[in-house]
């Protein structure tokens, strides 16, 4: 079964284009799939559902309880329930219940960053499973320390931490992408991806870009997403370890000296990075 699924990653402009790069312009296979990870981030994000996603009508985030549901606000919101290769590699290293669940999380940070939230209700009818395998799979997942936030709790806990902000938080306390893997199930792209755009914002910070909206325009991120990830940074400023950690990465980004990495910020934000003056974190 995890074979022919991952089969049919092969199957897709996802996989066409890996083929491409590979035979066609004499890109390694790592090159290839970085490749391929930035133009799903970057392209066709507005206006054309890519493989893997959906689109559906959920509960407005600010709604509270007490209204007939006919007269709640909806929004439509947009899904991710097939990433491709890495849902593949978690199916595959983990079995189909850890893939549910890195589904469940994924999904439900996706509908509040579009100002959504889902129910356990809906939950189990994307995922096709029933309500009371979707409840045990988010207490499973709470014992980890996320916080997953559906309609029946949102307004009680408020927005908590998100499989996002803890595997950053996992990486700044010194874990190893292995040992993050091995405890989230979450795979090595995704990894890597949390930790990329959550070093945009605090290089944004560093460069006194302290605005979320406009660091989410430049960045192409989440208002939701970004104003997470500043709360991360106010909070690891208070640990000693996780300051360093953040103060070498910023470190780290400006001896690169690519011109992809020196240019990016400039890119995002529409003004040239060597005029800024660097600030604290």
């Amino acid at each position: 079964m995890n074979n022919k699924y991952f089969r049919q990653q092969h199957k897709t402009s996802e996989g066409e284009l890996l083929y491409e790069l590979i035979n066609s312009y004499s890109c390694s296979p790592k090159e290839s799939e970085s490749i391929v990870a930035t133009a799903k981030r970057c392209l066709i994000r507005d206006s054309v559902l890519k493989e893997g996603e959906i689109e559906v009508s959920v509960i407005g985030i600010e709604e509270k309880s007490g209204k007939m549901i006919e007269k709640m606000e909806k929004v439509r919101v947009r899904l991710t329930t097939d990433n491709g290769k890495e849902d593949a590699e978690i199916l595959r290293e983990y079995g189909r219940t850890e893939l549910r669940r890195v589904q469940i999380q994924r999904i439900t940070q996706e509908a509040l960053e579009q100002n959504g939230v889902l129910s356990q209700e809906d939950l189990a009818r994307v995922l096709v499973c029933d309500e009371r395998t979707i409840r045990r799979d988010i207490r499973e997942i709470k014992e980890q320390g996320i916080e997953i936030v559906t309609r029946g709790v949102l307004h009680s806990i408020g927005r908590g931490q998100t499989h996002k902000s803890k595997i950053v938080g996992m990486y700044l306390d010194g874990q190893s992408f292995s040992d993050i893997k091995l405890i989230t199930h979450h795979s090595t792209g995704a990894i890597k991806r949390y930790i990329e755009n959550f070093i945009r914002v605090l290089m944004s910070r560093y460069h006194r870009i302290m605005d979320i909206r406009e660091i989410s325009l430049g960045t192409g991120m989440s208002e939701h997403l970004v104003k997470q990830y500043m709360e991360l940074i106010n909070q690891s400023n208070k640990d000693k370890y996780r300051r360093l950690k953040m103060e070498t990465l910023i470190s780290q980004w400006k001896r690169a000296g690519t011109r992809l990495k020196k240019s990016l910020i400039s890119d995002c934000f529409g003004r040239k990075a060597v005029h800024m003056t660097g600030g604290g974190i």
